[in-house]
């Protein structure tokens, strides 16, 4: 015999939709930095034709930190950019 199962709370008692509304807006403000401001991936491109493994000292790693955190990007991101920035120059 199959037991079935009936959901317990198929209602939510008690909600306001004010507060519901209120709770959704406040998602820009409480969002983590470095993660809501990167750009979109590329569709269809892929990051499969080469890797590097680079070594960092420690005072490198907290400038790497610091300047993704500040720019809104994540690490990787942020040394794509660093790269294409200064090959503009060049």
């Amino acid at each position: 015999m199959v037991k079935r199962r009936e959901q317990k709370n198929a209602e939510i008692p008690n909600v306001d939709p004010e507060k519901i509304e209120e709770f959704a807006s406040r998602v820009d403000e409480v969002a983590k930095p470095g993660r809501m401001g990167r750009p979109p991936k590329a569709p269809g491109k892929k990051r499969d034709y080469k890797a590097i493994s680079l070594p960092f000292n420690q005072a490198e790693w907290e400038i790497l930190e610091a300047a993704a955190e500040k720019s809104g990007r994540s690490k990787n991101n942020f040394i794509r950019w660093a790269i294409l920035e200064k090959a503009k120059d060049l």
